[in-house]
């Protein structure tokens, strides 16, 4: 388990991300990330079963995908996803970036569980995730509320 620090960056399975405001800081209500998303390594499809998630898109293009519905968001931009609906989103540039907030502290459990340092404020991922973090993935997700319904 990774302890995290607010403004230092971690790489989450296809993202460097950054804690902006963690559970620890809100009285245990929300956590805020900005996250660094490289194509092709997106998020499988997923449902959080105890968060909202609100998306605001900083740079690049972002194209989310909430059950049947396909919503394109570029910077400036910022998409609800409410908790219990699957989605998940693909980049139409080769970066993005984008601050999540979550409603609970449940993801960021996740987070703890499958983050590592980053060597450099600049480090990006640039492998798909394995099948060891995949397994990571789905074990933390089942203690803390987070479904994956397909990975890529």
């Amino acid at each position: 388990m990774t302890e995290l620090l607010t403004n230092e960056h971690y790489i989450f399975l296809g993202a460097r991300i950054k804690p902006l405001l963690l559970s620890t800081e809100s009285e245990g209500n929300f956590s805020v990330f900005e996250f660094n998303e490289v194509k092709g390594l997106e998020a499988p499809f997923h449902i959080h079963e105890n968060e909202d998630e609100i998306w605001r898109v900083v740079e690049g293009e972002i194209t989310f995908y909430l059950e049947d519905q396909e919503i394109k968001a570029v910077a400036g931009d910022v998409v609800f996803v409410p908790r219990g609906k699957s989605h998940t989103f693909r980049l139409k540039t080769d970066t993005a970036k984008a601050i999540l907030s979550l409603t609970s502290t449940d993801f960021e459990n996740v987070i703890r569980d499958i983050a590592r340092p980053a060597i450099s404020a600049t480090e990006l991922p640039n492998q798909p995730i394995s099948k060891e973090q995949a397994e990571k993935l789905i074990a933390s997700g089942k203690k803390n509320g987070l479904t994956i319904l397909k990975h890529q």
